[in-house]
């Protein structure tokens, strides 16, 4: 869904200030009472529809339904930090109750969300919100997506979700990170390797450097050698601490890191699909 530009003030415009593009995270004041008015009217379509949808939202949210509250009234007056996460639930169960949540509705939000400078919209599948990220380093994950192969286009896609959701799940985001770019090196790199993994496509390629090359030129004017994307590749590596458990230096990866690595694999697979790492 492309929105357009940001509001600005008739007065603010007229006097030349420049547009605030700052997105507010959260549920800001602005926007509480028109998103609670979302929910409402969004669970009021046919009555028994309605009721399996908000009781499916309720259960998968692990919440408990008060004996004098209804499903749909526990949703509406869930805590103003917790209405993204009940929208972005009624979003991804539509698909499993149609004909409750109509498209007028999820125009409305998106105008509603961009209204409020929100730092999250509706996804483009609109089974979901997404985080807001500047256009042109969402346009580059978009051709990333688009240039990989099937399922290391959805692993990325995987990534970009958990990273980026209302709330967000840094290690799962990580892992898929790695996983989509695993799809695309493995058997670009070791081909007749069944278990190959990130880390012996980086080890092969630092023993076999001469046999590898990038379209970014080197310092003779001819193809560089792999250095750049080897590099990047080990440290998306070495950055997943939560690889294995049990190591005193084991935890979950944090948001920023999630961000990185995400944004990391995005370049490799994008790198690695349209051949700019190539064996000579």
């Amino acid at each position: 869904m492309n929105a357009p530009q940001p509001f600005q003030r008739l007065d603010d415009r007229l006097a030349g200030k420049p547009l605030d593009d700052v997105l507010l995270a959260g549920v800001p004041t602005r926007l509480e009472i028109p998103l609670r008015e979302w929910v409402s009217r969004a669970l009021q379509g046919p009555p028994d529809v309605t009721r399996r949808l908000a009781r499916a939202v309720v259960i998968s949210l692990g919440w408990s339904l008060n004996a004098n509250r209804t499903y749909s009234g526990l949703l509406y007056n869930a805590p103003r930090e917790e209405l993204l996460v009940v929208i972005d639930a009624i979003l991804q169960l539509t698909a499993e109750h149609p004909d409750v949540v109509e498209w007028d509705d999820i125009t409305e939000l998106e105008q509603l969300l961009r209204y409020g400078r929100s730092a999250y919209k509706v996804a483009e599948n609109m089974r979901g919100l997404t985080y807001r990220v500047d256009p042109t380093v969402e346009g580059s994950f978009k051709e990333a997506v688009q240039a990989a192969e099937p399922t290391a286009a959805k692993m990325l896609q995987q990534a970009w979700y958990h990273t980026y959701r209302p709330d967000p799940d840094p290690t799962t985001a990580y892992r898929e990170a790695i996983r989509a770019v695993e799809q695309v090196a493995c058997p670009l790199v070791l081909p007749n390797t069944d278990k190959a993994t990130l880390g012996t496509v980086i080890a092969h390629l630092r023993q076999a450097t001469a046999k590898w090359e990038t379209v970014l030129i080197g310092a003779n004017a001819a193809p560089g050698g792999p250095e750049p994307v080897v590099e990047l590749m080990a440290r998306l590596w070495s950055g997943q601490v939560s690889r294995h458990g049990g190591s005193k230096n084991s935890r979950d990866q944090d948001q920023a890191e999630a961000e990185a690595a995400v944004h990391a694999a995005v370049l490799l697979v994008q790198w690695l699909s349209t051949e700019t790492l190539r064996r000579k």
